[in-house]
């Protein structure tokens, strides 16, 4: 599988990704039929999963990187080896 991330005209992030299937299994050749009728539905939900990622990401990131680098050393510490 490959992922490409560019930058896209509007500000946002275009991804590209790639999957390469390969095996000898009798469903091999439904593949690319399964593919052209899912790929829509595919396609929404990776994108869909990547907005939810961009929030999550823009909610935490950048509270973290505001901190000083011995508070969250402290901070991760706490969080690895917690209850």
């Amino acid at each position: 599988m490959t992922v490409v991330p560019r930058p896209a005209p509007d500000g946002r992030w275009r991804v590209t990704v790639k999957a390469r299937i390969r095996g000898r299994s009798f469903a091999r050749p439904l593949l690319p039929l399964a593919a052209a009728v899912l790929g829509r539905r595919a396609r929404r939900a990776g994108a869909e999963a990547l907005e939810r990622a961009a929030v999550a990401w823009n909610a935490q990131v950048p509270a973290l990187v505001r901190k000083d680098g011995e508070r969250l050393s402290a901070e991760l510490a706490d969080a690895l080896l917690g209850p």
